[in-house]
């Protein structure tokens, strides 16, 4: 193996510039990530880059793209907007999907 290997990059760690929950979908640096624990602004972060999540959003259909807001809410308009991901599922009656990241 190289000797400069670190990590397989699915999860890094980020000095917090704000608050993150556990869970939730952000947009930090132009990378796309879900925090994988809940912290304040100056604790480390451990941010997911890869893997399908499930999120709340109505009217998604399989194979759309996702975009994220400035404000790290999810949506389905692109103007504006940066590329999230591609949903893997419908959204069903609660208006629950799965989502893959994408890294743009």
């Amino acid at each position: 193996m190289a000797q400069n290997y670190i990590s397989r990059g699915e999860v890094i760690t980020l000095t917090a510039g704000a608050s993150y929950t556990s869970g939730s979908p952000y947009r930090i640096s132009d990378f796309n990530g879900v925090a994988l624990i809940t912290v304040e602004s100056g604790d480390l972060l451990s941010f997911q880059l890869e893997g399908v999540f499930e999120f709340t959003l109505s009217g998604v259909t399989v194979g759309a793209p996702i975009y994220i807001t400035s404000g790290n809410v999810l949506t389905l308009t692109p103007t504006s907007n940066d590329l999230y991901g591609r949903a893997v599922t419908a959204s069903d009656a609660s208006n629950k999907f799965y989502c893959r990241i994408l890294q743009s």
